[in-house]
C-alpha cells in the first residue's frame, strides 16, 4: 500500500491523469451462488511442501454450507485511476481465489465487485482525499442490502475482509450491524484483517463497535477476529492506531484512545500447531499484487504443486505482541524460507493465507456454536 502511494504521487508529479469513477448500475458479483466460472469455489486439494501430503478434494454440498459468507477484497485493482471499474477484473478473481475460496466449504460466499481505490489511487485516498472511499463503500452498501433483501433469509453471515475491504466492512458492520440487535444477531463471526480494527484499550469492544466483542475463546460467535502479521517488528501503517493513515481516511475510529486488535488465531483454533501459507497453485493475475507476492517471496517463487492448493515448506507459530505500541501477530519460523517483509506493510500480503486452514476451522466453529443457538 505504501509503494502504491508512492506509485500516485509520481504519477500526479507527471501529469499523469487519474481517470473517474464509471457509474455502477445495480450489484455485479464477483462471487455468488450459481455462478459460472465462480472464482470463490475452487477444488480443496491441497498439498503440503513440508510434509509431501496430498489431501485429495472433496467436493462441498449444500449441507457443508449452512450459513453465508460475505466478503469484500482488499487494494487489487491494476488501473491507473481514482477509482476501479465495476467489472470482475483478472485481479479481483485471483485475489478471490487468494483469500475467499477456501472458506467455501463451509459457506456460501457473496462477494460484490466494488469501485475501490485502486492501488495507484491510494496516494490521494490516503493522504487527505478520504471522500475518495465514500463511492466504494456506497457500492458495497448496496450490495450488502441486495444481498439482505433477496438472498439471506435469516441465514448466519460470516464477514470477510483484507486491508481496503476490512475498511469498507469495518464501517458497514459499525454503522448497520452492530446498532442493529436483529442483523447482530446474524453474524456467525467477523474475520476483519489487515486493516487496523479497532477498539478501546485494554478491551473487546469500544472502538469500532460497540456490541460485537473481539473474539477470545474457542467457539465463540458474533464475534470479530483480526490481526496484521509481522515477522521484524518494525514500523508500518499497521498495529498503532496513532499512526492510522487508513482509518483516518474512511472516518473510522483511531487515535490515542484506542487499541488495534490482535486475537490469536491458535487460541480461537485450540491448536498452536505450526502452520504456513496456503495459497491457490495457479498464478496470480499479472499487475501490482502479483508483483509485491513476487517479491514477498524473493529468490524462491510462490509455492505451487499439482494440487489445487499448496502449503509452504515453511511454517512457524505466533503470538501477538505490542512492540512500541505496534499491535501484532508476529510470525516465528519454526521452518524457515524466504518471506521478504513490504516497506512499512510487514507481511500484509500474507494476512490471510498464514494459517489459512486456521481460520477456516475458527469459522466452522464459529458455525457449530451459531446453529446450536438458531
Amino acid at each position: 500500500m505504501v509503494w502504491s502511494a508512492l506509485a500516485a504521487a509520481a504519477l500526479t508529479l507527471l501529469g499523469a491523469p487519474l481517470a473517474v469513477a464509471q457509474p455502477s448500475v445495480g450489484t455485479t458479483w464477483l462471487c455468488r451462488p450459481g455462478m459460472v466460472d465462480n472464482p470463490c469455489e475452487l477444488p480443496s486439494g491441497t498439498t503440503d511442501l513440508l510434509t509431501g501430503a496430498v489431501t485429495p478434494d472433496r467436493p462441498a454440498t449444500d449441507a457443508d454450507r449452512p450459513v453465508d459468507c460475505f466478503y469484500v477484497y482488499p487494494t487489487v485493482s491494476n488501473q491507473i485511476s481514482l477509482h476501479g471499474d465495476p467489472v470482475a477484473a483478472p485481479e479481483y478473481r485471483s485475489i478471490a481465489e487468494f483469500q475467499a475460496a477456501r472458506f467455501s466449504s463451509m459457506c456460501r460466499v457473496f462477494a460484490p465487485v466494488y469501485r475501490e481505490v485502486p492501488l495507484a489511487g491510494l496516494g490521494p485516498g490516503l493522504l487527505g482525499a478520504g471522500s475518495l472511499f465514500d463511492t466504494g463503500y456506497a457500492d458495497v452498501l448496496a450490495a450488502w442490502n441486495d444481498y439482505l433483501a433477496h438472498d439471506n433469509d435469516g441465514r448466519g453471515v460470516v464477514f470477510i475482509g483484507h486491508s481496503q475491504g476490512t475498511m469498507m466492512l469495518r464501517k458497514l458492520i459499525r454503522e448497520q450491524v452492530d446498532p442493529d440487535p436483529a442483523l447482530r444477531d446474524r453474524v456467525v463471526g467477523a474475520f476483519l484483517m489487515g486493516g487496523n480494527v479497532t477498539t478501546a484499550r485494554d478491551s473487546t469492544t469500544g472502538g469500532d463497535f460497540a456490541d460485537l466483542p473481539l473474539c477470545t475463546q474457542p467457539g465463540q460467535d458474533g464475534c470479530v477476529v483480526a490481526y496484521s502479521t509481522e515477522i521484524a517488528p518494525i514500523p508500518s501503517i499497521f498495529g498503532d492506531s496513532e499512526l492510522d493513515l487508513l482509518s483516518g481516511a474512511m472516518g473510522l475510529p483511531h487515535g490515542p484512545g484506542y487499541q488495534v486488535a490482535c486475537t490469536d488465531p491458535a487460541v480461537l483454533a485450540g491448536d498452536d500447531s505450526p502452520v504456513g501459507l496456503t495459497i491457490p497453485s495457479a498464478p496470480f493475475a499479472p499487475g501490482g499484487i502479483n508483483l509485491l507476492l513476487a517479491y514477498t517471496a524473493f529468490p524462491d517463487a510462490l509455492p505451487t504443486s499439482p494440487s489445487a492448493w499448496t502449503t509452504s515448506r515453511g511454517q512457524g507459530t505466533g503470538r501477538c505482541v505490542d512492540p512500541d505500541g505496534f499491535h501484532r501477530y508476529h510470525i516465528d519460523l519454526t521452518v524457515p524460507e524466504a518471506i521478504n517483509e513490504l516497506p512499512l506493510a510487514n507481511t500484509h500480503l500474507a494476512d490471510i493465507n498464514w494459517g489459512l486452514d486456521r481460520l477456516v476451522d475458527i469459522a466452522q466453529r464459529q458455525t457449530r456454536t451459531w446453529l446450536a443457538a438458531h
